[in-house]
């Protein structure tokens, strides 16, 4: 897959929608990349998507990024309800807790839903 510089053409997916999670999709989002985020707890998903719409919404209203780009920002994250919903995205970032098990365990479902 060929990415775009402005990263047009970019899905990434993050597992885990902690205040880890949470930042690297403001970050992502702000950056151009659609984002899709995961969680195992219900609802997690979409409350992180609420809280990244706010900090992008809270740094237009302090001038330091249009409204336009605002918005667009926040129209490009999403909440996945399972993971089998990332299997499209071309990066998928973990963020989960630090617990050695719980990775191995994620990577392993992981690779049976991503492509190389």
């Amino acid at each position: 897959m060929s990415v775009a510089p402005d990263f047009a053409n970019l899905s990434m997916g993050i597992v885990g929608a902690g205040a880890m999670g949470r930042g690297i999709a403001q970050i992502a989002a702000l950056a151009g990349v659609s984002v899709l985020l995961f969680d195992t707890r219900e609802g997690a998903s979409q409350e992180a998507c609420d809280f990244v719409a706010g900090m992008i919404k809270r740094l237009a209203e302090k001038g330091k990024l249009s409204a336009e780009a605002a918005a667009a920002a926040c129209g490009r994250v999403s909440s996945a309800e399972s993971l089998n919903d990332l299997a499209a995205c071309g990066i998928v970032i973990e963020a989960i807790i630090e617990d050695l098990a719980v990775k191995c365990a994620l990577f392993q479902s992981r690779e049976e839903v991503v492509a190389a």
